[in-house]
């Protein structure tokens, strides 16, 4: 008797120009950088499978609670594992 192989399945794959869920929902709720009475929100750019972005004052990032640094490039992405966003500036990661 001859055994039947099963279809190998592909993993899922977007439609091109959508972008991850987790993306939506950042892109979605922002991002804003608090520096004393100012709070100015950040141009948040998705490339790939990162979403990065400049600050153009420093001060503390929300929603993340991070120090970062006018001019200093962030860049956020998202920990399948765990559920999770990593921030990086400057060299340091914050999971959030």
């Amino acid at each position: 008797m001859k055994e039947r192989l099963g279809r190998q399945m592909k993993p899922p794959t977007r439609a091109k120009g959508t972008l991850p869920v987790w993306q939506s929902a950042l892109l979605a709720q922002g991002c804003q950088v608090h520096s004393g009475d100012h709070t100015l929100s950040l141009d948040l750019v998705p490339v790939e499978d990162r979403i990065v972005c400049t600050p153009t004052i420093s001060g503390w990032m929300a929603p993340f609670h991070l120090k970062v640094t006018v001019g200093q490039p962030v860049t956020i992405t998202w920990d399948l594992e765990l559920s999770r966003y990593l921030v990086t500036t400057m060299g340091r990661r914050l999971a959030a």
